[in-house]
C-alpha cells in the first residue's frame, strides 16, 4: 500500500472493504445504516440490534475501514467510534499485515484505563468475514464425510 493514496482510490477501496458487510448485515436481518454519524465523523457502516423491549437499549456495532496504518488513525478511528456512541467496534483493513499492525498498537496501549480496547476493537479483512451459517454448513458437510457429528 502507498504511503499516500488519491481520495478517490481511497473511497472505492473504502466501497470495497464495506460492501459484503452491509449485505451480511441485511442478511442477518439488522437495522444497516451506512456512514453512521452523530457529529463526531462517519462510521461506515453500523449495525443495529433491537432487542424487542423498550426498557432495553438498543446496540450498535460499528464498522470502520481502514486504507492505512498510523497510529494516528487507529486512534482517530477509535474516538470516533466511541462519540458516535459505538457499543462495540470492528476495523475492516485490506491486508492481513495491516490486521497484525493495527492489533499490535492497540495491544500496546496502557491496558490501565476503564476501556479494554482489546475487548471494545476487532480487527479483519473481507476474507475473513464468514457468516456463522457458512461455518456451520462447512462443518455439516465434514461431518457428513466423515459419519461424525457435528
Amino acid at each position: 500500500m502507498s504511503l499516500y493514496q488519491a481520495p478517490e482510490e481511497k473511497a472505492q477501496l473504502i466501497d470495497m472493504l464495506k460492501a459484503p458487510i452491509i449485505q451480511m448485515g441485511k442478511d442477518q436481518g439488522y437495522e444497516v445504516v451506512e456512514n453512521y454519524d452523530l457529529g463526531a465523523g462517519p462510521v461506515h457502516v453500523a449495525w443495529i440490534f433491537k432487542p424487542g423491549s423498550e426498557s432495553l437499549p438498543d446496540m450498535r456495532l460499528g464498522f470502520i475501514c481502514l486504507t492505512e496504518f498510523s497510529n494516528r488513525s487507529v486512534n482517530e478511528a477509535i474516538a470516533r467510534a466511541m462519540l458516535n456512541l459505538m457499543d462495540k467496534i470492528v476495523f475492516v483493513v485490506p491486508t492481513e499485515e495491516m490486521t497484525r499492525s493495527i492489533k499490535n498498537a492497540i495491544e500496546s496501549m496502557p491496558d490501565r484505563s476503564i476501556l479494554q480496547l482489546r475487548k471494545y476493537v476487532t480487527v479483519l479483512t473481507p476474507s475473513t468475514l464468514v457468516s456463522k451459517s457458512e461455518i456451520l454448513r462447512s462443518a455439516e458437510r465434514r461431518s457428513a464425510q466423515t459419519g461424525e457429528a457435528v
